[in-house]
């Protein structure tokens, strides 16, 4: 169909039952299964800071073909999600959405939009590559042990996690993807929870239906090759024992020697971040 049959409309628009439709409808039959209902959407995207003008809803007339959400932070925006229903797939539309999310964000100033996609979802970064984005970084999921650490563990204290994101802002000299920097951190709230180990310490966790995330873990440089990294971490697989607990969006560096040392094993599906520069 020709292009310019397609019509955008900003999120804002539309009622959080309707985005939570068009979220889960656009990624149907997806690597990973994503389904929403208001409430999951709400807490999911609050923290990424999801811009409802921003972000489309994308028809064909009446028909919805797929969804762009733009998440902004200053100049630099980032593609929160993006799909497209499965009838509509392989036929042109995502280029056409995706093309017109980097004039938008060209437009209004911004200086580079980034995303994440799978590895193995070779079709799209071809896509990607061909409008402009290069690869940054590989991001790794990891498994924790399946048995905890034998013997007495210490006790962690329930901490704030906007606390927590202050200390990674000042402690981390690296950028961290998006979705657990210290800005997403800062907006998190129960049933996030935040953990520390004598306040030398630090750790953030999501508690989902069949998984807990180890979001973010953080030890003050005075406090640095003492062993409270790993004790912290072994607290959390004894209390988090008979769930999943996974970290994701792991970056090369001290945080994924870390886990690798304590027998966490990586997933075979991982991420690209990818960036254009505007």
């Amino acid at each position: 169909m020709p292009e310019f049959e397609l019509s955008a409309r900003p999120l804002l628009e539309f009622t959080a039952g309707e985005a939570c439709e068009a979220m889960n409808r656009s990624f149907e039959e997806y690597f990973v299964p994503l389904v929403f209902d208001a409430a999951s959407f709400e807490r999911r995207f609050r923290g990424e800071n999801v811009d409802a003008e921003a972000s489309k809803l994308w028809f064909m007339g009446e028909q919805l073909i797929g969804l762009v959400l733009i998440a902004r932070r200053g100049w630099h925006s980032r593609v929160a999600a993006m799909g497209l229903v499965v009838p509509e797939r392989g036929k042109g539309y995502g280029k056409v959405m995706l093309q017109a999310t980097i004039d938008e964000a060209a437009a209004r100033g911004d200086q580079r939009l980034t995303l994440e996609v799978f590895t193995p979802n070779e079709p799209a970064r071809r896509l990607y590559e061909r409008l402009g984005f290069r690869n940054t970084q590989l991001l790794t999921t990891f498994l924790g042990p399946v048995k905890p650490t034998a013997g007495p563990l210490p006790e962690l204290q329930e901490a704030d996690p906007r606390e927590v994101a202050r200390l990674l802002s000042r402690e981390v000299e690296e950028e961290l993807p998006w979705m657990v920097a210290p800005e997403t951190i800062a907006a998190l709230a129960p049933p996030v929870r935040a953990f520390s180990l004598e306040d030398k310490a630090f750790a953030v966790v999501r508690a989902d239906p069949t998984r807990t995330l180890l979001l973010s873990l953080v030890v003050p440089r005075e406090f640095r090759r003492q062993g409270w990294g790993r004790r912290l971490v072994q607290a959390l697989g004894a209390m988090y024992a008979e769930r999943n607990l996974l970290s994701y969006m792991v970056t090369e560096g001290p945080f994924k020697a870390l886990l690798e040392a304590q027998g966490w094993q990586p997933q075979a599906l991982t991420l690209w971040e990818m960036e254009r520069v505007l």
